[in-house]
This record gives C-alpha cells, structure tokens and sequence, in this order.
C-alpha cells in the first residue's frame, strides 16, 4: 500500500460573527474575531504538528460577502502559517463568500491572486491537480456553492415553484460532480470539495430556522469513482456521511462556536489520510469557548428559590465562559429570590448574556391568551407548548423545527 497523504480539511470559519462579544483591550479587536483566529490558529499548529503536506478549505471565511480589512488581514495571516510552512491551500467558495450579482469579486478571490501557486481559489467547478509540500500529487475536484439567484435568472426559470427550482439546483449540482468525476484522471488520489447540504446530513441547531429549502445532493452521487475522501463545508456540525465505506463524505464543521445552539458540539478540524481507495478520517477538537446555557426550575423550592438556583450555577464552570441562565419562579417565591446573590455568582463567567426570569403563571390563564391576543402561528404554539406538561421542556427545540415548515408553507402560498 502507498504512504497516506495527510491532509488537513476545515471550512466554515466566518470570521466577523461577533454576537456574544465585547471589546478586546489587549488586541483592539472584537473578542469574537479573536476566538475565531485564536480557534483556526490553533487547528493550524495542531495540523502542522501532525505533518499535513495539504489543506483543504472548504468555504465560509467571512460571515457576510463583504469583509472588512481586519477580517481578512486575520483570515490570511491564519493562511500564511500554513503556505510559510511550505503547505499549499486550497480554498473553495462559500454562500458567505460568493457575491450575489455577477461581475463582483468573491471574499477570498485575492488570495489566489496574490499567492499564485502556494494558494488555489475555486469559485467555479473545475479540476486541478496540486504538488504537496512532500512532493506528492493530490487531484482536487471543486464545486462551489451555487447562489439560488444567479442559476436562476434565465427567462424559462421566473415561474417555477419552490420543489422545482429546488430540484433544478439538485440537477446542476448533480451534473456538475458528474462532470468533474468523468474528468478526473482514475489513478490520481483524488478529493471532492464541495459546499452544499448533501441529503440526511445532521444540521446544527442554529442552522436549523434558515436553511430551509435548501438543495439537497444525493450522497450517491458524492462516493462514485475516483473520488477518494470528498471534503465538504456548509454544516457547522462535523460528521462523516459514508461512515466505515470508502470514500469518506465528511463536514469538518466550523471551528468555533456559533451561538448557543452549538454549544455541546466539539469544534476542530478533519485530519485526513488520503490514499487510493483506502482513507482514514478523524475529527480533531480544538478549544474553543465555552458556552454554558442553565436552565432552573425552582418554583417548587419553596420561600427561598435562591439557593437552588445558586446550586445549579455552582455545578458549572464559568471561567472564560459565555453564559445564559434563566430560572423559573412562582410570584409567591419572589420575596425570597435574591438576585444580588444570584448575579454575583456568575461573575466568573468572560460575558453572561442574559438573565431571565419566569414567573410561572395560572395554566388558565395561559390558555386564555391564546384566545384574547393577536399572536403569530410561531408565538401560538410557543405558548401552547408552555401549557402542556409533556412538551414543555421541549418549547425552543418544538418551535424551531416548526419554523422551516411554517416558513415553507409561506413559500408555496406566495407562489400561488
């Protein structure tokens, strides 16, 4: 058997989220954005450690389609400790980095331009063939996410529903892979890097309320031959979709927290060992930080609601954490909730977010604001879940799975 060409896969990086931040005195900068680069800087050295002769990025740099300077000073000087260290990358284009009117440049085009062959740059399909930096060869097939609109915009496609403009992007990306796997040369180590949703993947929570619609690409299509490991970015949640078969089909996630919905997911890297029809994929975790989300029922602590609350967040470590609590209490327990306490408990944390609390009301009376407001059909069945005993510790999870379909109806009745 030949020698395995370790490769490193990451993507979804999206330097510029800033949510659940603050100023960093030390560096000037957002400390989101330094988690970000502290997160990718870490997964660098580790890769780099490892002896990786390739990286593989498979799109989302930024969080929007224009970056400012700062951004994308951070996001290549992350790259030039890879290409400094005699690695070539290859970066593919993402929704994030994709501008949605033609002609205008893509977030990460520039560095194809100014790195010529120590950096690769794909925004449309095509196949290359890159030299390691042992000398090896590795075949790389890239497709690009494409933008809804930009595919769309013939005269024959204006009237089309939402399932057959879905289904037209599934075929082009379809014939696109097909295309590129007919071109390959069968006797190269070859990778497939792609950013799109392939069908049955595991989206992370906070994906879950906006990508609705989205295109769908049959895994069968991804492990045909010669495709050996096909690197995939997009879905902020690692897993490998052809799991114990060859090729492995593997989202590498996002390397830092998102938001809370990410917050129990390890975040880190795909190391990979690529070789003709025998290669071995691992997740590596990197730290990132962390988020802590408390959640306290103590409306039956009695006339001291405080302590069980405080022993709750005792069971917690907050040191560098973002953190969110919320706790519920009966009106009658409010004499007793002391807050002061409660606060000075989460001081630890690096920012706490919020701190909410519920007061439990008459289940009646609950009942009867469905009947006497103006809600929402989201809001309606928030607080119809919030009357159910059986559902309501699965409000948020409940409501953020009815919101894709709620909004997928609204689609097919605009179109009507």
């Amino acid at each position: 058997m030949p020698i395995p060409i370790r490769l490193m896969h990451f993507g979804d990086v999206h330097f510029g989220v800033e949510n659940y931040g603050r100023f960093d005195p030390l560096t000037g900068l957002p400390s989101r954005l330094v988690d970000f680069r502290n997160a990718l800087l870490s997964a660098i050295e580790i890769a780099l450690s490892a002896g990786v002769e390739l990286a593989v990025f498979a799109g989302d740099a930024y969080k929007t389609r224009d970056p400012n300077q700062t951004h994308q000073r951070e996001f290549a000087a992350c790259l030039s400790k890879l290409t400094q260290a005699g690695v070539p990358v290859v970066l593919l284009a993402g929704n994030h980095d994709i501008p949605n009117t033609k002609g205008r440049a893509n977030a990460i085009e520039i560095f194809g331009a100014l790195a010529g062959d120590r950096l690769r740059v794909f925004d449309q399909p095509g196949l290359t063939v890159v030299e390691t930096k042992n000398g090896n060869r590795v075949q790389i097939a890239a497709m690009p996410y494409l933008i809804k609109s930009l595919v769309l915009s013939r005269e024959e496609h204006k009237d089309k529903g939402v399932q057959e403009t879905t289904q037209l992007i599934v075929d082009r990306y379809t014939a696109g892979i097909n295309s590129l796997a007919a071109a390959c040369d069968p006797a190269l180590p070859t990778v497939l890097m792609g950013h799109f949703s392939v069908a049955n993947a595991k989206l992370s929570a906070n994906q879950v309320g906006y990508l609705t619609n989205e295109p769908e690409v049959p895994l069968s299509v991804l492990t045909q031959a010669p495709f050996d490991y096909v690197a995939l970015g997009h879905i902020h949640r690692y897993q490998d979709l052809n799991r114990g078969q060859q090729p492995p089909v593997v989202y590498s996630g996002s390397v830092e927290r998102i938001d809370f919905g990410e917050r129990t997911e390890d975040k880190g890297f795909a190391l990979v060992d690529l070789a003709k029809g025998s290669t071995d994929v691992k997740h590596v975790a990197v730290q990132t930080r962390p988020f802590v989300e408390i959640e306290v029922d103590a409306t039956d602590a009695g006339d001291d609601p405080t302590e069980k609350i405080l022993a709750a967040v005792r069971k917690h470590d907050l040191h560098e954490a973002i953190v969110k609590l919320s706790y519920k209490v009966k009106s009658e327990q409010l004499p007793g909730l002391r807050e002061p306490e409660i606060r000075a408990a989460l001081n630890a944390a690096f920012l706490v977010v919020s701190q909410h609390k519920e007061l439990v009301r008459d289940t009646d009376a609950v009942r009867s604001k469905l009947l006497t407001e103006a809600l929402n059909p989201l809001e309606a069945l928030a607080v119809y879940f919030a009357t159910k005993e059986t559902l309501r510790e699965r409000k948020d999870e409940l409501v953020a799975r009815a919101e894709p379909l709620l909004r997928e109806l609204e689609a097919e009745e605009a179109l009507k």
